[in-house]
């Protein structure tokens, strides 16, 4: 950025929080400022299919009663079939088959959310490849005039996916309280489903929509095989849960530990105030301090979950044996 750039910044407009997130980021080089709000075009504004922006949010109700359903049909007639044939050896037809429930629901629910994962993944990918802010985080930003709410454009594919994300995390409330099996890490993943449902909703709301698909994208593609991995260690399938646990483990890191807090958590933090903020004069609070604080309560839950994985890693070295320490019956 040259002198004449630099000298339009509006750093009086700007709260002393704003100033100080400002100041050090250029300090310590946080944040790429070869493009700023000065020199990029704005993008046209926002265009709903509805009419309003909350009205084709409402979508997301639908999904949120959509999804108990397909779950149900799916349960009845794939999941639970092929469990007690793959688990328990038995024809899915009779009735004589010794079956453990406990076991079977535990099947039945980590197919759901695999699926579920896979599902969510391949819609991400759809509807943010080839975009430019799926590899450069300023276009998170960047075209942006005003907060909130931020007046980009949001394409029918990204509304699709936060409402069908939306109304899954809001069932899932439901479905962890009530009828899945009761963890150790229980109020761990209540608290994750209740932040994830409120980011989802509050970056929708402020229209932080391009950050948000790239967020929830890190957060589903590593639990896919954490759900293939449950699957072969119910089945004893010792070959297919070892490869898959340690391709978890590795996107886990990548994904949750690395890339989340480096590259997303770094440009929530430093990129809007600078590139935009400061160059429009537009104060980013109370929003800034509301988005990064549910960002950051997601990555001391990644902290913990990391934890216990590194837990199960060193069961696996000393028991022979991969291990849910979650599971309050495997102590």
């Amino acid at each position: 950025m040259n002198a004449s750039e630099t000298s339009l910044w509006q750093l009086d407009k700007l709260s002393p929080l704003a100033q100080w997130i400002h100041g050090n980021a250029l300090k310590f080089n946080l944040v790429n400022t070869t493009l700023t709000a000065l020199n990029v075009k704005p993008e046209t504004d926002v265009t709903y299919l509805l009419g309003d922006r909350y009205l084709d949010f409402s979508l997301c109700l639908f999904f949120a009663l959509l999804f108990p359903a397909v779950r149900f049909i799916l349960r009845r007639f794939i999941f639970q079939p092929l469990g007690i044939r793959v688990l328990f050896g038995g024809d899915p037809k009779k009735t004589d088959v010794p079956i453990d429930e406990v076991k079977l629901r535990k099947w039945n629910e980590s197919c759901w959310k695999m699926t579920v994962y896979i599902a969510f993944t391949a819609l991400a990918f759809a509807v943010c490849w080839g975009e430019v802010w799926f590899t450069d985080s300023r276009y998170w930003w960047l075209g942006c005039t005003r907060f909130p709410p931020c007046n980009l454009p949001v394409s029918r594919g990204v509304l699709l996916f936060y409402c069908a994300e939306t109304g899954f995390y809001l069932q899932a409330i439901h479905f962890l309280a009530v009828y899945e099996e009761r963890r150790k890490d229980w109020l761990e993943s209540m608290i994750h489903h209740i932040v994830t449902s409120g980011l989802l909703i509050y970056s929708y709301s402020v229209n932080f929509t391009r950050v948000g698909v790239v967020v929830i994208l890190i957060h589903d593609v590593s639990d896919i095989f954490l759900e293939l991995a449950k699957l072969a260690r119910y089945a004893d399938r010792d070959d297919v849960g070892q490869p898959a646990f340690i391709v978890f483990f590795v996107s886990w890191v990548v994904c949750r530990v690395i890339i989340f807090p480096f590259y997303v958590i770094r440009s929530t933090l430093f990129e809007p105030v600078v590139l935009v903020a400061a160059c429009l004069g537009i104060e980013p609070r109370p929003h800034w301090e509301i988005f990064n604080g549910l960002l950051l309560i997601l990555f001391v839950l990644h902290l913990y979950w990391t934890v216990l994985i590194f837990q199960v890693i060193r069961r696996q070295f000393t028991h022979g044996k991969m291990t849910d320490v979650r599971e309050k019956g495997e102590e």
